[in-house]
């Protein structure tokens, strides 16, 4: 019988189940991404240990013959791959973090606690490098409240999540903005939309849009490679224009850039 795990965190449970390369030890061999994770796995493991409330990091077999049922069910098709369980398993969610022990444990501290946070002060959203969505409310009740706290425990692997009662307190604050309202920021085309959508489909659907960005530079830069992956997987016709760029030495100092262009962006939002 496969073997589950499950630890309370608050009102919530979670789990996270990691299938490595544990599908014998000459494949384990032959795969490099699941030798470069399984030391930084154990490590941020025995970290989560400690926390409080602790956060259990399992890995499970998944070709061992029974495993196999469990692989089914959670859609495991590689090695590596990394489960979020939440809600005693009703809730499964990729996992998108980072891959070694400090990025795994930040990012699972992060999703063990609430889905969205409160912004009390401006020092409370600094980064506007990434996506960052935020509501904005009168009151912290309602069903557009609701609502919005219902979006951010769906997407929150995806997206980080604030709210607050001041919209001065935004990035770039805004006194001019009246809630309820949600403002999603970003790092490319316009930097922030806002909508006043709460049906939370709807507003899914939304963000989803706004987070693809027109234009996108495909580089070794760490920062770009979520909106390359967002800008690849979209469904809209694209267009890459290559930038060559040569230095003194034309040859022996050249490099090259990726232009991607998403034609069908501003006609699908």
């Amino acid at each position: 019988m496969a073997i589950r795990l499950w630890i309370s965190l608050f009102l919530c449970v979670y789990a996270l189940i990691g299938s490595l390369s544990y599908a014998s030890e000459s494949e384990e061999k032959e795969c490099g991404h699941c030798k470069k994770l399984a030391p930084e796995y154990e490590k941020a493991a025995q970290i989560l240990s400690q926390n409080d409330p602790p956060v259990i990091l399992a890995k499970v077999d998944a070709n061992e013959e029974q495993n196999k049922i469990l692989a089914s069910e959670f859609d495991i098709k590689g090695f590596p791959t990394i489960k979020i369980l939440r809600y005693g398993g009703s809730v499964v969610q990729d996992y998108k973090g980072p891959r070694e022990a400090d990025g795994i444990v930040s990012y699972l501290k992060k999703q063990s606690g609430p889905a969205s946070t409160e912004i009390k002060s401006a020092d409370d959203v600094t980064d506007v490098n990434k996506i960052i969505i935020v509501g904005v409310f009168p009151e912290f009740s309602g069903e557009k409240y609701e609502n919005f706290t219902a979006l951010a425990e769906r997407l929150r692997s995806d997206y980080e999540f604030a709210h607050t009662l001041d919209a001065k307190l935004l990035p770039r604050g805004d006194s001019s903005v009246s809630g309820p309202v949600v403002r999603l920021f970003k790092p490319f085309d316009e930097l922030f939309v806002d909508f006043q959508e709460f049906d939370v489909d709807t507003l899914a659907k939304l963000v989803e849009a706004a987070s693809i960005p027109t234009v996108t530079l495909f580089n070794k830069d760490p920062n770009n490679h979520p909106f390359v992956i967002k800008f690849f997987n979209s469904p809209n016709a694209k267009v890459v224009s290559l930038v060559l760029r040569f230095g003194a030495t034309m040859f022996a100092n050249r490099r090259y850039e990726l232009f991607l262009y998403n034609d069908n962006y501003h006609e699908q939002r």
